[in-house]
């Protein structure tokens, strides 16, 4: 008798899964979802359940929700393999037949911000996801796209797992992809270099439908529908990546095959493998038994990931009840409810998420949680939660914590005068996070800053006047968004960019203040500068007289995604 395959993914069941992706404050009207299409099965069965879902929504009174309205494939051609411009083929055709809207991304080696094309022995799999994250989020904004799928299910999910224990994540690591997350500011750390995307990446999400979905599923979906596509060859060469290795060990396991064909990995594979093996031994939340199979390891992962979600739960929690009011750009938290956050886990990623707020390093990127460094984030944790009379101190992440006494009546006091100093009435200690200062305060207007502190801004505003823009936005510090009002720019400053070239006249946005907030201001050689904005301690602009013509948003988020 014939034993029952798994069964096709059902439209009904593909809405739930797509409703659990959707971003936190719901898709945008009139949106547009992209699908990073490889021409593989997983890519080929999400653009083909998306396509039909959008579809069947829109003729439906669900169409009330707000959904977006259509979906573009994104394919990526690395021209890396002998097989690259046949996947790239497939997924154009795929698209095709499905009535989809297609863009194939060629990835320019050689051209910046691209390094020359990757050779044997160069870290192949990390230059070649950076460089398709890069051209991704390109097309994306060629395309209008607002998010993009990918098609990862619950076997990458595994696989993510275990490569993060490789690498010594904690737990929360191993609880492997989010379903919805925002893109970040990008992985790069200059604008205009490769991974990086600014300001923009904020407003932009990856989502990953089918992460409870294992991979025969998907097989069957294409089965039932006669979908075509294209399996990548690599995907089962255990020598040339990590993940690859891993697949290969769990495929070996589950089909009680002996594992001598991982005994020729090269030694950093090998070494990772072993380290896997520690390190899901001693996970504390759940048992992760790489011998047990894959079934095993799936409710193992699906266990983390949801400990995970519950993390972030409690972190949001904890963050509203503890954060007292606090100057822009610096978040103060009180000390006496700290012990109230007990959990260590939670512990740790309440000061990660706090890190990420405050950092000058891009959003999203590991820099802005100090690399994540446990050494480090053990410090943080042990001074917060030992002890109100610390000095200020910093443990990565350009971050600085520095003790407060808070009051709603009376001068915030902080750092060093808290030290030793009685509470009055109505005073209570209180820690605050703030940017790690590049020079003394004192000095900023003196020293020598670098260009992401010391943004010359002249070229952008003269071009944009040239052209007739309504606006010109320029992101600080990773941290501020500068929105100039064009129409309302003074015309002493329109005057002064006339012939800046000729005169050495500059306009700059500097820091002010020990907290680095931005200001604008005008150079003229053998002049006192002109300050024509500076943001306030209240978070209003204060535009010496002039129209409202600047505007200053602190734009990092301290939400879980």
């Amino acid at each position: 008798m014939t034993g029952i395959g798994p069964a096709p993914i059902l439209f009904n069941e593909f809405f739930q899964m797509f409703t659990r992706c959707m971003p936190p404050n719901g898709w945008p009207v009139n949106s547009k979802i992209a699908v990073g299409n490889s021409g593989g099965p997983d890519s080929t069965c999400l653009l083909f359940l998306l396509k039909q879902l959008l579809t069947d929504l829109r003729s439906k009174a669900m169409a009330r929700q707000t959904i977006p309205t259509s979906v573009v494939s994104l394919s990526v051609n690395h021209n890396l393999q002998e097989n690259s411009q046949l996947m790239a083929a497939r997924s154009a055709a795929n698209a095709a037949a499905m009535g989809v809207e297609h863009l194939t991304l060629d990835i320019p080696w050689g051209t910046p911000p691209f390094s020359a094309k990757p050779v044997a022995g160069q870290p192949m799999e990390q230059i070649g996801r950076e460089a398709r994250y890069h051209v991704i989020f390109d097309g994306m904004a060629r395309t209008g796209a607002h998010s993009v799928a990918f098609g990862h299910h619950a076997d990458d999910q595994v696989e993510t797992s275990l490569m993060r224990l490789a690498r010594g994540t904690t737990e929360l690591g191993a609880g492997g992809m989010r379903r919805c997350r925002r893109w970040g500011m990008g992985t790069g750390d200059v604008e205009g270099g490769l991974g990086w995307v600014g300001h923009h990446g904020l407003n932009r999400w990856i989502i990953r439908p089918l992460l409870d979905v294992r991979k025969d599923r998907i097989l069957a979906t294409c089965e039932e529908h006669q979908l075509d596509y294209v399996n990548d060859p690599t995907n089962f060469q255990p020598e040339i990546t990590l993940r690859n290795a891993i697949r290969q060990m769990l495929t070996l396991q589950e089909e009680g095959k002996d594992m001598s064909a991982l005994s020729g990995l090269p030694q950093h594979i090998s070494g990772s493998l072993d380290k896997i093996k520690i390190a899901a031994a001693d996970l504390q939340e759940t048992t992760m038994d790489l011998e047990g199979g894959l079934h095993q390891l799936h409710g193992a992962v699906k266990v983390l990931s949801s400990r995970l979600e519950d993390v972030d739960n409690e972190v949001t929690f904890h963050l509203k009840n503890l954060t007292l009011p606090s100057p822009p750009s610096t978040l103060i938290l009180s000390s006496h409810a700290l012990p109230d956050v007990v959990d260590p886990t939670v512990r740790l990623a309440f000061v990660l998420r706090v890190m990420r707020y405050v950092s000058f390093h891009p959003w999203g990127s590991l820099r802005a949680d100090g690399n994540r460094r446990r050494s480090s984030v053990q410090r943080i944790i042990d001074t917060l939660w030992q002890s109100d009379g610390a000095p200020p101190f910093t443990a990565g992440g350009g971050v600085l914590w520095q003790p407060v006494i808070f009051s709603a009546k009376r001068r915030l006091r902080v750092g060093t005068q808290c030290l030793g100093r009685q509470l009055q009435p109505g005073e209570r200690f209180a820690w605050m996070a703030s940017r790690l200062p590049a020079v003394p305060y004192n000095m900023l207007d003196t020293a020598k800053l670098s260009s992401k502190l010391d943004v010359d801004i002249t070229e952008r505003l003269a071009i944009a006047i040239s052209r007739g823009d309504y606006s010109l936005e320029v992101l600080f510090d990773c941290r501020f968004l500068v929105r100039f009002d064009l129409s309302q720019i003074p015309e002493t400053v329109v005057e002064a960019l006339q012939k800046y070239q000729e005169t050495g006249v500059n306009v700059r946005i500097k820091p002010h203040t020990k907290y680095y907030w931005p200001k604008v201001v005008l150079q003229k050689p053998s002049y006192p500068d002109t300050t024509y904005a500076t943001l306030m301690d209240n978070g209003q602009i204060d535009t010496f007289g002039y129209p409202p013509w600047v505007t200053m948003e602190y734009i990092r988020l301290l939400d879980a995604t």
